[in-house]
């Protein structure tokens, strides 16, 4: 409906909002798929396949809505060297002012199950829907403005625009980026390998290797070797203890993958 309003009165910003919301459909119809094929694994073994899967889905996403904002940014420096005019119309103007209202609903729908749920995903498609919402009333004002302003204002809203989408994905493409990548500040993981370092009952620690799960858990798997002189019931208590300090100052959660040291 959009892009039939957005071409029907030649407004560079209708249509390319037009065009945004395609690429939230296809975006919707990924996720979907997405869902199913997790849901069919189940709780097998490869259980952080689905979630780095959906990690690399919203990161995909992500780069859909930056793709769309260069394209917006184009198409509106375009426009803005080369004017044309713009049709104001009440039915297409009152068409597109419903589109706000479904925009707004599907923000807190998202927002309902990306709560319930912790998906990355859900996250994206409703931060997508609020950069929606507000993109659209921005081109609802400059259909308004087109009626008794002689200069591009269409194409000045559309660079606007642009500029809010670019920002807004190259936040979520860096966050969902260093997920994918398992990429966890260096503070955090000073305070981590501090704290393991405090514990007596590891011998020798060789590498931690974090991982960011659902919803932005963080687990540092700890691979080191521990002393065998040292009673089992005092090593488990001393590596419960420093699991529950390290969760409590960082956030981590701390999984020991254990040698005994010969």
């Amino acid at each position: 409906m959009k892009l039939y309003v957005g071409l029907s009165v030649n407004s560079i910003c209708i249509w390319s909002d037009a065009i945004n919301n395609l690429a939230d459909a296809l975006s919707c119809g990924a996720s979907l798929g997405f869902s199913v094929w997790s849901l069919r694994l189940g709780k097998s073994a490869q259980r952080d396949l689905p979630e780095k899967g959906e990690q690399l889905l919203a990161f995909l996403l992500s780069a859909v809505v930056a793709f769309v904002g260069v394209s917006f940014a184009y198409s509106s420096l375009e426009r803005l060297i080369y004017p044309t005019p713009v049709w104001f119309s009440v039915k297409y103007f009152l068409i597109v002012l419903l589109t706000v209202f479904v925009k707004l609903f599907l923000f807190f729908l998202y927002r309902r199950f990306a709560k319930r749920t912790g998906s990355r995903v859900l996250r994206v498609l409703q931060a997508d829907s609020g950069m929606d919402c507000v993109i659209t009333t921005a081109t609802l004002l400059s259909f308004t403005l087109t009626r008794w302003l002689e200069f591009s204002v269409d194409a000045v809203f559309g660079v606007v625009i642009s500029a809010f989408l670019l920002v807004g994905a190259a936040r979520l493409l860096v966050k969902h980026l260093r997920a994918l990548l398992n990429v966890v500040d260096e503070t955090t993981r000073n305070e981590v390998e501090s704290s393991i370092s405090a514990c007596k009952a590891l011998a020798n620690l060789e590498k931690i290797q974090y991982h960011i799960g659902r919803g932005d858990e963080t687990t540092a798997f700890v691979f080191a070797s521990y002393d065998p002189s040292m009673p089992p019931e005092a090593r488990d208590t001393a590596l419960r203890q420093t699991a529950k300090e390290t969760w409590k100052q960082t956030g981590v959660a701390l999984r020991f993958v254990l040698e005994t040291e010969e």
